[in-house]
């Protein structure tokens, strides 16, 4: 594992068409190559080392892995409940009841396009119709009482956007939406869970607005990577405080895109995964948010690694293929040191498995379905 010099210590959610993939071969034949856009005038910070440290162990910890659910199924980052798709309706299943509780009937030809949980399990983001229809509903997980939302804050009755993207904020406060626009700039709406009206955090420019973007929220500000256009192959950054979007990263390999992974809460890093034009997939990258420094996460793996930070951000979770097997190991950014390895009993995803990350517990969810299971449940003990 190699050290971030610069770490000091959600949900990628995008609308766009399913993009299949395929598995990189070894790194080497990838060519897989990420940097940072620029350095800041800190004193001339020195690039992070490229040579890894010993990777170590740390006392203490320790994990058991439960395979759970069906395929198609979404776990709440708790681990206790399970949301599905039955017929037209989103259902609520409790791990251990076999008779979900259908909370949402939606009107004949409509789908769910996608679904997702807040950072807590407290609620469930699911987003149905097409994409210039597309109908937002949020869902208490606890009750089942679903409001819908519209453009401003949650109204009665069906509404419709023309919706490129949604995300969950940090905290799972608030869900940010990302409408598709016709003038120069698009507003990244907020709409509070607790309710209230909806408020615009930013703007992204038009080109990012429209292209079905992969977004991950952190306390500072929105990873972006677009999905369309000329600009696939760039991170950017939208600060909330001075409401300026940047590039802090590119791919420079010519046709070739970047797979957003995750972002510190706390906005520090980003990590990203490069892929070539012809779909095959490099290592994971770290990308320094302040100082715009890359370095490769795993020097060993073999693909991209699906990735999550703890709450904190102190800790990293990393689910890739190393040359030792199809791993979930957790890290320390900051040092380098591998806390734990745990081998994962499921076959390797043709991409990233979803991973999330709440207390002590890791789930990891194929999103494209391929496990005789619907996830992959790691309680840690330490």
């Amino acid at each position: 594992m190699m050290t971030w010099g610069w770490v000091r210590k959600a949900g990628v959610q995008s609308l766009g068409a399913v993009v299949v993939v395929a598995v990189c071969a070894p790194v080497a034949a990838c060519g897989a190559s990420v940097v940072g856009t620029a350095q800041t005038s800190d004193g001339g910070r020195p690039p992070p080392s490229s040579a890894p440290p010993v990777p170590t162990r740390a006392p203490g910890w320790t994990a058991e892995v439960e395979l759970r659910g069906r395929p198609g199924e979404i776990p709440s980052p708790t681990g206790d409940l399970v949301a599905v798709i039955d017929g037209g309706s989103v259902c609520l299943r409790a791990g251990t009841d076999p008779t979900p509780r259908c909370v949402l009937r939606l009107a004949a030809g409509v789908t769910p396009r996608f679904m997702v949980f807040s950072p807590t399990g407290a609620h469930l983001l699911v987003v149905a119709g097409v994409a210039s229809r597309a109908e937002v509903y949020l869902v208490d997980a606890g009750s089942g009482a679903v409001r819908v939302i519209g453009r401003q804050g949650f109204e009665p009755g069906a509404s419709r956007w023309d919706l490129s993207s949604a995300v969950w904020d940090v905290e799972g406060t608030a869900v940010l939406l990302v409408p598709r626009t016709t003038a120069a700039s698009g507003p990244v709406i907020a709409v509070p869970v607790a309710g209230g009206t909806a408020s615009e955090l930013l703007r992204l420019p038009a080109e990012l607005a429209n292209s079905s973007p992969s977004l991950w929220t952190t306390a500072t500000g929105l990873a972006v990577v677009p999905n369309s256009g000329e600009s696939r192959n760039i991170l950017w950054w939208a600060d909330f405080h001075t409401k300026q979007v940047e590039q802090i990263g590119r791919y420079g390999d010519p046709g070739g895109s970047l797979l957003l992974g995750s972002a510190d809460p706390l906005g520090r890093s980003v990590v990203v995964c490069p892929r070539r034009a012809d779909g095959r997939l490099g290592a994971a990258v770290g990308i320094s948010v302040l100082y715009r420094e890359s370095a490769r996460l795993l020097p060993d793996a073999r693909t991209c690694a699906a990735s999550v930070f703890s709450a904190d951000g102190r800790y990293l979770a990393v689910a890739a293929q190393l040359s030792r097997g199809y791993t979930l190991a957790v890290v320390e950014p900051s040092t380098g040191v591998t806390l734990l390895t745990v081998p994962l009993p499921v076959t390797m995803p043709s991409v990233p498995p979803y991973l999330t990350w709440a207390g002590d517990v890791i789930i990891a969810s194929a999103v494209t379905g391929g496990w005789p299971v619907g996830s992959v449940v790691v309680r840690i003990r330490r």
